[in-house]
């Protein structure tokens, strides 16, 4: 995505500068700009947790506490590809295509991997969104406030557990890496924005905004990626019922248990909330 979006920001700039030059040398022609194209980055901090992920071991043996450690998925890097389409001056209709790239919470165990209870884990989430957005802005010319409400829809949302584990009481030492990824499904939530668009010429608007979302989602599946043990490769010896989990609404607790097969795992929720400032730039077409 990094490489497709280089490549439209640099049509982009050729193709602005052309069209201010025919602007000096036709400057009679004028026409009103109705369609845009914007490209943004920006980096934000989670604004809500799930609890029931990561946890926290300390104290001494004997008088062990064990707290949950909030892992909050906002916590990310983003950026945005969009296309919108005045109206008028005032209002605006927006589609944009962004990717969540999220930073790792990390803890001393997680639930869903196999292994020792106490170990160190990182998780970290990500996700390819489409939000459909109104926008309404004050009309002005140079530095032109605005909102944005939108319909966020997470397409490809993912979450990375990764597990690991050192045992110094074998012999000879032994340490576990274990990857799981959890995906499947469609995140659903919304978008809100207000920012000021600063006219640089009459086709080159420069941004920048805060932006909150709120969006949850509950995977479908997980899967264990990786697997090894001081640094060898295991994961064939692990059956599909350790590597691979479905989630359900309901399960057989009393059921037989068929390692050929995926285990079951009640559904759970996790939140993509997050506070962002974005900046960017839009063209005029």
């Amino acid at each position: 995505m990094k490489k497709t979006v280089l490549i439209i920001f640099i049509l982009l700039m050729t193709w602005s500068a052309v069209a201010q030059d025919q602007e000096v040398l036709q400057p009679q022609k004028k026409r009103i700009q109705k369609f845009y194209i914007g490209i943004g980055l920006g980096g934000g901090i989670s604004t809500a947790s799930s609890f029931d992920m990561v946890y926290k071991y300390s104290g001494d043996v004997g008088n062990e506490t064990v707290t949950v450690v909030p892992v909050g998925l906002g916590s990310s890097f983003n950026g945005s590809l969009a296309f919108g389409y005045w109206f008028n001056k005032y209002i605006a209709v927006e589609l944009a295509v962004t990717e969540f790239l999220g930073l790792p919470t990390k803890g001393d165990s997680v639930v869903h991997l196999i292994g020792a209870s106490k170990a160190t884990v990182k998780v970290r989430g990500g996700m390819l969104s489409v939000i459909p957005s109104i926008v309404i802005s004050a009309g002005l010319k140079k530095i032109n406030p605005y909102a944005r409400f939108g319909f966020q829809i997470g397409v490809l949302p993912n979450l990375v557990a990764k597990y690991s584990q050192d045992n110094s009481t074998t012999n000879p030492p032994e340490n576990k890496q274990i990857y799981n990824d959890y995906y499947g499904g469609v995140a659903l939530g919304y978008t809100a924005a207000g920012g000021v668009n600063f006219t640089l010429t009459n086709v080159v608007t420069f941004y920048i905004e805060l932006q909150f979302s709120h969006a949850t989602w509950s995977p479908s599946h997980s899967q264990i990626v990786k697997y090894t043990v001081n640094g060898e490769d295991r994961l064939s010896e692990l059956t599909t019922w350790q590597k691979e989990a479905d989630f359900v609404w309901e399960k057989n607790v009393n059921g037989i248990i068929d390692q050929t097969q995926p285990r079951q795992e009640l559904r759970k929720t996790v939140p993509f909330s997050t506070a962002s400032i974005n900046l960017g730039i839009k063209f005029r077409l």
